[in-house]
């Protein structure tokens, strides 16, 4: 049976309020520069977020996937309780099988330039040469209305 997402969020938000669609995991980003990954699911929808890190020593990251009162999905990735003091070589997260409405990325300045990163599907990915290394913070949102949710 095929229920839209903002339609389920409805009931539920009825019911025991919309932030029963929320979940967190956490994972530790470790600075060995190899390339790793988290990933997590809500409602059918994976959240990959890859990258190779460099400096210091093991961060405790959250990664946080809601379902949306208009339907569409997003997914908060994260160091909660300080800024990042790790040194990015690359990343990318992605929304699998949906497109991305929206990405932010922020560093320990604040919001990333545009011309450090580039969405495109489903996916946002660091751009070679022009990504300044710091990422603290990454909220990626899909279109919304997905009728396969």
């Amino acid at each position: 049976m095929n229920v839209s997402a903002g339609f389920l969020c409805l009931i539920l938000s009825v019911a025991v309020g919309c932030e029963a669609l929320k979940q967190v995991t956490t994972f530790d980003v470790k600075p060995n520069a190899q390339h790793s990954h988290h990933s997590d699911q809500l409602s059918g929808v994976k959240c990959v977020f890859s990258w190779a890190a460099v400096g210091g020593t093991n961060e405790g990251w959250a990664m946080t996937m809601t379902m949306n009162e208009d339907g569409s999905l997003s997914c908060t990735i994260e160091r909660p309780e300080k800024a990042s003091y790790l040194f990015f070589m690359n990343f990318s997260a992605s929304l699998m099988k949906t497109e991305l409405a929206n990405a932010q990325i922020f560093g320990k300045s604040g919001l990333l330039k545009p011309n450090e990163y580039k969405v495109k599907g489903d996916t946002v990915n660091h751009v070679d040469g022009k990504f300044q290394s710091s990422i603290s913070r990454i909220v990626i949102t899909s279109k919304t209305k997905r009728a396969d949710l």
